[in-house]
């Protein structure tokens, strides 16, 4: 019994190993998509930014074809007072040269604020630039690891999987059956006596039964504060 108790803790050993392989395969997905979404959002705001530039710059070359068209419309209205004969024509004009002066004024104070809007966003986009580029390399380096190693992983988790099979050709079937009922405590279904106590909960065991666990003539002995599998090997005390 004692040296089947060894053996399902060598048994303990490759479960662990395949236990670790099979919750990668479960995280490494979820970790690169959550990377990849942050690539994502820093691209968004370098889109958007890019965007909201590509409009001032839009709205700055109309102000300035409205600038210029609205000089030649002031010029023109302004030369009609060579040739206006009656006090209606001069009011008349003088109104809609105003109007011509307002609509220049409007057009000026809009290019001078998509200019300046230009400026400020320009800079924002240089910065978020570089940003989004740090992101990318960081983030990214670490999406090819993740996504090299999930590349491999089936092909580890297969050379673990023979390991166990041919680890547990050795175990009694009914021993072996016991091992593999238990749930265990954080995935440990066996643990091997540590200075006196189980070495998965620590709990400090009676010395009778360390010592039945010692001599494994009892048999199958279990931590009466966890439920592990009780053995012990060449490191216990």
């Amino acid at each position: 019994m004692k040296e089947g108790l060894l053996k399902l803790l060598q048994l303990q050993a490759v479960d662990k190993e395949l236990f670790t392989l099979e919750e990668a395969k479960e995280k490494y997905p979820a970790e690169i998509s959550e990377r990849q979404r942050e690539i994502e959002n820093a691209q968004g705001h370098l889109i958007d930014l890019e965007a909201t530039l590509e409009e001032l710059e839009k709205k700055q070359r109309h102000c300035e074809r409205e600038i210029e068209t609205g000089k030649v419309n002031l010029k023109e209205h302004e030369e009609r007072f060579a040739v206006v004969t009656t006090n209606k024509e001069y009011d008349a004009l003088q109104i809609e040269i105003e109007a011509c002066k307002s609509s220049l004024s409007e057009n000026e104070s809009q290019l001078l604020e998509a200019m300046e809007g230009i400026e400020r966003v320009q800079g924002q986009t240089g910065e978020e630039k570089t940003t989004f580029e740090e992101i990318r390399q960081t983030q990214q380096g670490r999406i090819d690891e993740l996504q090299s190693q999930l590349n491999t992983m089936q092909e580890q988790v297969d050379a673990v999987q023979k390991r166990r099979k041919k680890v547990t050709k050795d175990i009694e079937a009914r021993l072996l059956a016991t091992y593999d009922r238990k749930k265990g405590r954080r995935g440990v279904r066996v643990a091997a006596v540590r200075k006196g106590a189980c070495g998965c909960c620590y709990h400090q065991m009676p010395t009778q039964v360390r010592m039945e666990v010692r001599s494994g003539e009892r048999g199958v002995l279990y931590c009466e504060s966890c439920g592990t599998i009780m053995a012990w090997d060449e490191q216990s005390d």
